[in-house]
C-alpha cells in the first residue's frame, strides 16, 4: 500500500500526551496516530447514518414501544415529542 506523509501541527502539550499514550501501546508516533485516525473515522462514518447512533436508537425503539402500546391506534409520535419538549 502506497503511503502519503503529511505533516501536523500540534500543542506542544499534545505531543507529551502523544508520546506517552503511544509508548504504553509500544507503538511508535505514526503509528498511534494512523489508528486513533483510522478509528475517528470509522466512527463518524457509523455515526453518518442517525439510525446507527445508540440514543437515536433508543428514541426510535421508545417510539415504538408506545406506538405498540397505544390500543386506540391513533398514537402520533411527533405530537408526542412536542408535548415532552414543552413540558421541559
Amino acid at each position: 500500500m502506497a503511503k502519503a506523509k503529511i505533516m501536523v501541527s500540534i500543542p506542544e502539550e499534545m505531543v507529551a500526551d502523544l508520546d506517552q499514550a503511544a509508548k504504553q501501546e509500544h507503538r511508535s508516533r505514526s503509528e498511534f496516530v494512523r489508528e486513533a485516525l483510522r478509528l475517528y473515522i470509522q466512527v463518524k462514518k457509523a455515526h453518518s447514518v442517525p439510525g446507527q447512533v445508540p440514543h437515536v436508537r433508543k428514541a426510535i425503539a421508545v417510539q415504538d414501544a408506545l406506538a405498540a402500546a397505544d390500543t386506540a391506534r391513533d398514537w402520533d409520535g411527533t405530537y408526542e415529542i412536542r408535548k415532552w419538549r414543552d413540558r421541559r
